[in-house]
């Protein structure tokens, strides 16, 4: 045995925590449609990408672009 390996301690039959409730979007891309836009009020480009990442994963597609004081995200698909 390594001295590693002696600094852990192997469990058995120790339960998997409950999974938490999944984190909800503060913006409703998932609830539009085709040609609908929303203004997003956040300062840089990743942020609103990073909040687009569950819609773009179901197939929806999505254009953004640089709009006074934010971004404006139109739905295209």
């Amino acid at each position: 045995m390594t001295k590693q390996n002696e600094q852990y301690k192997v469990d058995d039959d120790i339960p998997l925590p409950q999974r938490r409730m999944p984190r909800t979007s503060k913006y409703p891309f998932n609830t539009m449609s085709p040609n609908q836009s929303v203004f997003v009020p956040e300062k840089t480009y990743a942020a609103v990408i990073g909040s687009l990442r569950k819609p773009k994963s179901e197939g929806k597609k999505f254009s953004v672009h640089r709009s006074e004081n934010g971004w404006r995200v139109w739905r295209i698909q």
